[in-house]
């Protein structure tokens, strides 16, 4: 692992769909995930990136070993009871760490930084949907003081419906 202090984040350019993407890929086969070869996909990584909605992490050389997605759309708002009080939200996903620096805190911090985002941006909460399979997950989540609002099925999986006060 390399130390904490060679890593950087920064907004996604559009240059770097292809690094994401196969970022993305890389992280297919985990038995932790729900990504396929469909998703996510090249198109949705470069709309992602055109909006200006990925973070990247960065190694010292310049390597992105991290991106996750940071959203303002309405595309959850029917999927469960969220806070009944959060005016304006945003919402976090398609997170990925590379393979060989998973474990490390990467994935926090990532996530951390979102939040500072979308705090920044006047959001009052923070939303987003973990698969119940992906456990790494559910134990990060669960150190940020993330609440479970409720567990659906959707896109046949069953998934964890996280939001956080900001």
């Amino acid at each position: 692992m390399q130390n904490q202090e060679n890593l950087t984040i920064m907004r996604g350019k559009i240059e770097d769909a292809q690094e994401i993407y196969a970022l993305y890929h890389s992280l297919i086969d985990s038995s932790n995930g729900t990504w396929d070869e469909e998703y996510p996909s090249l198109e949705l990584v470069n709309e992602d990136l055109a909006e200006g909605e990925v973070f990247v992490m960065r190694d010292g050389g310049g390597r992105i070993v991290s991106a996750i997605a940071v959203e303002r759309e309405e595309d959850w708002i029917e999927l469960t009871n969220w806070y009944p009080d959060v005016k304006k939200w945003g919402q976090i996903g398609r997170l990925g760490v590379a393979k060989d620096m998973q474990g490390h805190g990467i994935a926090r911090t990532m996530i951390n930084y979102a939040i500072g985002q979308l705090k920044s941006e006047g959001c009052d909460a923070v939303r987003f949907l973990a698969a119940a399979c992906n456990t790494p997950a559910i134990r990060s989540y669960a150190k940020l003081g993330f609440d479970i609002c409720d567990e659906i099925e959707a896109w046949g999986e069953r998934w964890y419906c996280y939001e956080k006060r900001l």
